[in-house]
C-alpha cells in the first residue's frame, strides 16, 4: 500500500524506528498490518 510505504519513510527519516516499533506506528495509525509490514519492506526494514 502506497500511504503505508510514504508514511513509513517519514517515519523512518524522522525517528529511526525498528522495523516492529514502525509496524506498530502504523497500525495504530489505521493500517492493517499487511500494509504497515509493506510499509516496513518499502524502507529497508
Amino acid at each position: 500500500d502506497e500511504q503505508a510505504a510514504k508514511k513509513a519513510k517519514s517515519y523512518q527519516d524522522l525517528s529511526g524506528f525498528s522495523r516492529d516499533g514502525l509496524i506498530k506506528q502504523l497500525e495504530f495509525e489505521g493500517f492493517t498490518t499487511d500494509q504497515a509490514a509493506y510499509g516496513a519492506d518499502s524502507v529497508g526494514l
